[in-house]
C-alpha cells in the first residue's frame, strides 16, 4: 500500500514544489520514496514528474520499487494497492513467455499484465488499487481505480497539462485549482460528502469506482476518454442463492487478503462481520493477533461481545479505551490531517485503532463492506416492512415537521413511496430549509430515478453513495494517515456479483439481516444474544462531545469562511433541540469551517 503524486506538463516543475506537495503522501508510504523529475521520453515534449512512496508488504526488495519501468514493453507504472490474485495471474504470464525481474512483486505483474495483454488485464485483477499506466511510445497514460473504490485517485487537466495523485489536495497544490465548488458544498450538508466523480474543488475530479480514463496527448493537447470496466448493475440476475457457495466465496476472499510478507492484524469490534472474518482467518492461522477500541459509554460499548470473540478463537487481543472527555483539540488536529470533508464521528475511533495497531503491525483485515453486501442497515428492514401511511399524508406532516427538531426521517420512512423512505436516510432537507439553501439536487435525483423497487436497488445505490463517499472514505484516510493498510474481504467484487446475481439470501417471507452471516457464526455456538442484538455502531457520542464544547464550535463556525458561502443566522436555534441529529449537524458544519479555514488560497464559483 503506498501513494503517489504525478504530472505530465508542457513546461517545468521544480523539485522543490514537487516534494513540498508531496509532503502530505508520505505517511501512505514511508518505507521508501523515489523521484523523477521532469523527465522527457523519447521525442516527447512533455515534462513527466513523478514521486511514489512506498509502504513494503509484498516483495520487500528493491526489485519492486516504484516507479517501475519496463525496457522492453518502454511502459512506466505507479500503484497504490495490493493484487491478491497476483500470483496466478504471474504464473499466466509466465507460460505466455513473460520474464520477470522481481521473485513475486504484484506491481511487476501489472506492470507486464497491461503491457503485453493491454488495458483489458485490469478485469483480471483481484484486489485494491488505484493506479498510473503509462505506455511511453503510443504517448498514452491511464488513471486506474478499483471495482468498490477503496484506494482514492484524484486528478486535474488545464492548458499545462494533467496532475493527478492519492491525496486531493495534493493535486490542489500542484495544479493550483483552488476554486470551490459550490455545488458540492451543497452535497456535502445535504448527504454528507461531495459526489463522485467530482470534488469540493470545480476543476480536480475523483475517478469513479469500476472505472479507467485514458489520456492521449494529440494537437498539443490532452484528449480524455472514460472507460467503465466493471458495472455491479449489469450482474443482476435471479439465480438460486446457496449459502454453502457464498460462504466458500467469503473464505476464500479471506484467505487471498492473508498474502503479505509483513504480519497480517485484524480488526475486531465485536460485531458479525469482524466476527465473520477472525473466525475465517482461524482456519487458516494459528495465532491470530486481534485489535479494539471501546469507550467508557455502555452506548458504544461492546467489549462483553468482543471477549466472546477473544476466548472463541484464541486471538492475542489488545483493548484501546477512548475516554468521552477526549479534547477538542485533539479531535481538531486530527481531522486537519485528512484531506477531504469527512464529518463521521466515527473516523476519530477510526484514527485511533489504526495508530495503535501501526505500532507493530503494516496489513490489518476488516468486516467493512458486510452491511452494503448482506442488507445490514436500518433502511433494509424498513424497505421490507408493510407501510400503511398514505404518502400524501406522510408528505403533509413531513412539510409540518419543525426544522430544528430533526431530519424527519421518523415521518418519511413510513412513507409507502419507497425512494421517498428510503432517501430520508440519507439526506437532510430540513437543514437545507435552515440554511436557506434552495437550488440543490435531492437524493431521488441523483440516484433513484431509474431504479425499480427492489432490495437489489438499495444495495446498488449503497455501493455507489454510501460505501464510496463516506464509508470507504472515512477507512483509506484514517488508516493511511498511520501508514497501515486495511483489507475487507466482504468488499471482494465475486461476492458482490454473487449477492446482486441471485435471490434473496432471506429464506421465507420475513426478512433477516445478515442471515448467512449469522448461520456461518451459530455453527461455532454463538448464542441468539450475541447475533440478534441491535446494531451498535464504531462511533463515540458525538451528542456529548458537541454539548461539552458547544461555545467553541459556535464560535469556530460563526468567525470561519463558511460565512461567505452560507447563511449562518439560524444555526443557534440548533441549541433548541438537544438531540443527536442537532448535534450531528453542528459537527457537519464545524467541519466543514476547519476544511476551508486551512486549505490555502481559495475562490468560490
Amino acid at each position: 500500500m503506498c501513494g503517489f503524486l504525478g504530472s505530465i506538463t508542457k513546461s517545468e516543475i521544480s523539485k522543490n514544489e514537487l516534494e513540498l506537495c508531496n509532503q502530505r503522501i508520505i505517511c501512505r508510504g514511508p518505507d521508501e520514496k523515489k523521484t523523477i523529475n521532469n523527465k522527457q521520453y523519447l521525442s516527447n515534449p512533455l515534462f513527466h514528474n513523478f514521486v511514489f512512496n512506498r509502504l513494503s508488504i509484498i516483495d520487500l526488495s528493491s526489485n519492486a520499487s516504484q516507479p517501475m519501468f519496463s525496457e522492453k514493453f518502454n511502459t512506466l507504472i505507479m500503484f497504490n494497492g495490493e493484487i491478491y490474485n497476483h500470483r496466478e495471474l504471474r504464473k499466466e504470464l509466465e507460460n505466455s513467455g513473460i520474464k520477470f525481474n522481481s521473485s513475486h512483486s504484484d506491481t511487476e505483474t501489472l506492470l507486464m499484465g497491461l503491457s503485453s495483454i493491454g488495458i483489458d488485464f485490469i478485469k483480471k485483477i483481484n484486489g485494491q488499487f488505484s493506479i498510473f499506466f503509462y505506455d511511453i511510445s503510443k504517448k498514452c497514460f491511464y488513471l486506474i481505480r478499483d471495482r468498490a473504490g477503496q484506494k482514492p485517485l484524484y486528478y486535474s487537466k488545464n492548458s499545462h497539462g494533467v496532475y493527478f495523485s492519492s491525496d486531493l489536495q495534493s493535486v490542489k497544490n500542484l495544479s493550483k485549482s483552488y476554486e470551490l465548488d459550490s455545488k458540492q458544498i451543497s452535497n456535502y450538508l445535504n448527504f454528507g460528502s461531495s459526489l463522485t466523480p467530482n470534488s469540493f474543488f470545480v476543476n480536480i475530479k475523483n475517478i469513479n469506482p469500476g472505472e479507467y480514463l485514458k489520456f492521449s496527448f494529440e494537437n498539443q493537447d490532452f484528449k480524455i476518454t472514460n472507460n467503465r470496466y466493471w458495472d455491479l448493475e449489469s450482474y443482476i440476475d435471479d439465480k438460486k442463492f446457496s449459502e454453502e457457495e457464498f460462504i466458500e466465496l467469503f473464505e476464500d476472499s479471506v484467505n487471498l487478503r492473508l498474502e503479505s510478507d509483513v504480519p497480517v492484524s485484524n480488526f475486531l469490534s465485536g460485531g458479525l462481520d469482524s466476527t465473520a472474518v477472525v473466525k475465517a482467518v482461524s482456519k487458516n492461522k494459528k495465532q491470530l493477533n486481534t485489535f479494539s477500541v471501546i469507550t467508557n459509554s455502555k452506548k458504544y460499548n461492546e467489549s462483553e461481545y468482543i471477549d466472546q470473540v477473544v476466548k472463541k478463537y484464541d486471538t492475542n487481543h489488545t483493548y484501546r479505551e477512548i475516554s468521552l472527555d477526549i479534547k477538542l483539540e485533539t479531535i481538531k488536529s486530527t481531522i486537519l490531517k485528512y484531506d477531504d470533508i469527512i464529518y463521521d464521528p466515527s473516523l476519530i475511533p477510526t484514527y485511533i485503532l489504526s495508530n495503535n495497531i501501526s505500532e507493530n503491525y503494516k496489513v490489518a483485515l476488516s468486516g467493512d463492506g458486510g452491511d452494503e453486501l448482506l442488507s445490514g442497515y436500518q433502511h433494509y428492514a424498513n424497505f421490507h416492512k408493510n407501510k400503511n401511511l398514505n404518502s400524501q399524508i406522510v408528505d403533509l406532516l413531513f412539510s409540518a415537521y419543525p426544522k430544528f427538531f430533526g431530519t424527519g426521517n421518523n415521518i418519511l420512512k413510513f412513507s409507502k413511496d419507497w425512494k421517498k423512505a428510503y432517501a430520508s436516510f440519507y439526506e437532510d432537507k430540513k437543514l437545507m430549509k435552515i440554511l436557506n439553501i434552495e437550488n440543490y439536487l435531492s437524493f431521488n435525483e441523483i440516484y433513484l430515478t431509474s431504479m425499480e423497487k427492489s432490495w437489489k436497488s438499495l444495495m446498488l445505490v449503497d455501493y455507489k453513495f454510501f460505501l464510496n463517499e463516506m464509508m470507504l472514505k472515512k477507512i483509506d484516510r484514517s488508516s493511511m494517515l498511520n501508514s497501515l493498510e486495511i483489507r475487507s474481504p466482504f468488499l471482494d467484487y465475486r461476492l458482490a456479483e454473487y449477492v446482486i446475481g441471485h435471490k434473496s439470501f432471506s429464506s421465507g417471507e420475513q426478512f433477516t439481516a445478515k442471515k448467512i452471516i449469522k448461520n456461518y457464526l451459530l455453527k461455532d455456538n454463538f448464542n441468539d444474544e450475541f447475533l440478534d442484538r441491535k446494531k451498535m455502531g464504531f462511533s463515540i457520542d458525538i451528542k456529548s462531545i458537541v454539548a461539552n464544547n458547544r461555545y467553541e464550535i459556535f464560535e469556530t463556525i460563526l468567525n470561519s469562511s463558511l460565512n461567505n458561502l452560507l447563511d449562518l443566522r439560524n444555526i443557534k436555534k440548533l441549541n433548541l433541540v438537544n438531540s443527536r441529529i442537532n448535534s450531528t449537524r453542528l459537527w457537519k458544519l464545524y467541519v466543514l469551517s476547519l476544511f476551508l479555514d486551512n486549505i490555502g488560497t481559495i475562490k468560490v464559483d
